[in-house]
């Protein structure tokens, strides 16, 4: 992500959100470690993240909606392929290369197979 500027808009997602809703916030000021909202949070300007004191954060930032989104789904596509990985057996047909281009893919290191 790059830099922050005063009037930038950004997406804020509570942590309880029971108590606050997704919305849209604007930059207000920008310092060196804290962007101000208009909100009346303050966030990390490395990593949008709010800050809480000694306390969980109230909430965290994404440059857009759809950056937000696109976030959540692939939290959501890697959960479901980690659960399928856990309980199913290899499927008929793949072998070592294929897993071993998956892992490539992946970015997982590499693991050698020995029989």
């Amino acid at each position: 992500m790059g830099k922050l500027a005063e009037g930038q808009k950004l997406w804020w997602v509570p942590n309880r959100s029971r108590f606050a809703q997704q919305k849209e916030v604007t930059v207000t000021k920008v310092g060196r470690k804290w962007a101000q909202l208009d909100n009346n949070e303050r966030i990390d300007i490395e990593t949008l993240v709010a800050d809480a004191g000694q306390y969980s954060p109230n909430g965290h930032c994404y440059v857009s909606r759809e950056s937000y989104e696109e976030s959540v789904a692939l939290s959501n596509a890697w959960s479901n392929m980690k659960r399928d990985l856990q309980y199913g057996a290899s499927p008929d047909g793949v072998t070592i290369e294929d897993i071993e281009k998956a892992r490539q893919l992946l970015k997982l290191p590499h693991i050698s197979v020995s029989p």
